[in-house]
């Protein structure tokens, strides 16, 4: 064998070595992570924003998320959106629906204490529809779900009116999981 391909494959075995042991560690470093008081961020699928989360992190607004994802808060603004409209889809009629949290007090209200702990630029939007949810008026439910839509440039799957009681009770048993 001629020095070259020896020195190309002793080479390549080191390289390839050096990689192995910068995966092992680099997983290993991930895992420590997660067991730990912080979280590594991530984004889903769908190019939703999840933000790191420290030990405690959600006592600091109030309480701790009741849509039990480990998010950072003050919640950002994107992710306020994000749960106002998959909250909504239990009440509209729309072609596509790509998302879904179940609408609960204990939400609402933690929503509401994040317009209070933090400043968004729709803050009175949200405070609406919030509010509206609160007192148990889905009147336009369509109409809220519109307008968070556009703010997150929707395309597909514009709210056309709101579900008559037996609608959206069957699809709260169609949802299998919540997520947005």
């Amino acid at each position: 064998m001629s020095k070259k391909l020896v020195f190309g494959i002793l080479g390549s075995v080191l390289l390839l070595t050096g990689l192995g042991v910068y995966i092992m560690v680099g997983s290993l470093d991930d895992s420590s992570k997660g067991a730990g008081p912080s979280e590594t961020a991530s984004e889903t699928s769908e190019g939703a924003e999840t933000a790191s989360v420290k030990e405690g992190a959600g006592d600091e607004a109030g309480s701790s998320n009741p849509f039990e994802e480990n998010v950072k808060t003050p919640l950002s603004e994107n992710l306020v959106q994000q749960y106002i409209h998959a909250m909504s889809h239990q009440k509209v009629k729309a072609e596509e629906k790509w998302s879904f949290f179940k609408i609960t007090e204990e939400r609402i209200d933690f929503l509401l204490n994040q317009l209070e702990v933090n400043n968004y630029e729709h803050d009175g939007l949200y405070r609406e529809i919030l509010t509206s949810w609160k007192q148990g008026d889905f009147s336009d439910a369509d109409g809220q779900h519109n307008a968070v839509w556009e703010l997150q440039d929707g395309s597909i799957g514009e709210a056309s009116g709101v579900l008559s009681p037996e609608a959206e009770e069957a699809f709260l048993q169609k949802q299998n999981k919540e997520s947005r």
